[in-house]
């Protein structure tokens, strides 16, 4: 068996195939897979039909400790309540949506920043696909950062960001969460990626609030010309599902973002996350 690496854009994303994930890899598979991890952020491996939540969870151990899943127990069906499987989708079972952000568009953002400790990698396996619309889009913060004027870097430099998160909520049309109800926890703008040494951007529309200590209006400015660098082509990666489809990106250095599809299409993915123990620290 033969690990193969293949780039998918030049902002990030590479496919890796050779292998099947029910298979009991070598340490030398992992290694490679993993590497291929941290060069390209996010990695798509396709036809991995019929993969059962146990052997996402058996290949995403190769990889560091589940993530606990923070969705509150209110919210999911009862049916479908895992602690470390979340599902992604907008199928409805007794009346009830069975997973978590069922329909539409969803801003940028990375996972779990309201966190001390970040889950460090999320996966989302592919069960059921639209026909149309529900990409995964992702970009690239070590890219958002070195284009970034010099001036900015120096401003920003040691600076401190509020994140904030209400579960559900996929598109931000309020200035501020309520932070007595919802986690919270702030983290600097710019982050060293701890197994990289490469600077990334931290922030996102969707969590982060307020960079802590500076002006609001300033903050809030400095804030919207990130996101738009965020937004900008050049440093984004579109993935267009396949059922069968695994991928895996590095929460540390990208955001993602998910396009709006039709609302009588079903979309089904299901959802495990990689935590880290290690804090997060400024570049």
């Amino acid at each position: 068996m033969t690990v193969t690496v293949t780039p998918l854009s030049d902002a990030c994303g590479a496919e890796v195939s050779g292998f099947d994930m029910r298979d009991n890899l070598s340490p030398d598979d992992v290694s490679t897979i993993y590497q291929a991890w941290l060069d390209h952020l996010v990695i798509v491996v396709r036809g991995q039909l019929d993969i059962t939540p146990d052997d996402q969870k058996k290949f995403c151990n190769h990889f560091g400790r589940i993530g606990e899943y923070n969705r509150p127990k209110e919210r999911q069906h009862p049916k479908y309540a895992s602690g470390e499987i979340m599902l992604v989708s907008n199928v409805r079972v007794d009346g009830q949506v069975i997973g978590a952000h069922p329909d539409g568009e969803m801003m940028w953002h990375t996972d779990t920043p309201y966190l001390r400790n970040p889950h460090k990698a999320t996966t989302l396996y592919g069960v059921e696909i639209p026909a149309i619309g529900g990409d995964t889009r992702f970009s690239n913060q070590y890219m958002v950062y070195d284009a970034l004027s010099d001036e900015l870097k120096t401003k920003l430099a040691g600076k401190m960001a509020m994140n904030c998160y209400e579960f559900g909520t996929t598109i931000k049309t309020f200035e501020k969460y309520d932070r007595a109800a919802v986690p919270h926890h702030p983290h600097p703008i710019f982050r060293k990626h701890p197994e990289t040494g490469r600077t990334a951007v931290y922030v996102c529309p969707l969590m982060t609030e307020e960079i802590i200590g500076m002006d609001e209006a300033e903050g809030k400015a400095i804030l919207d010309e990130i996101y738009a660098l965020q937004r900008d082509p050049r440093f984004i990666y579109n993935h267009k599902w396949r059922v069968g489809d695994f991928v895996m990106w590095d929460n540390r250095c990208l955001l993602h973002a998910r396009t709006d599809f039709p609302r009588d299409q079903r979309r089904l993915l299901r959802r495990v996350t990689i935590g880290d123990e290690a804090e997060v620290m400024a570049a």
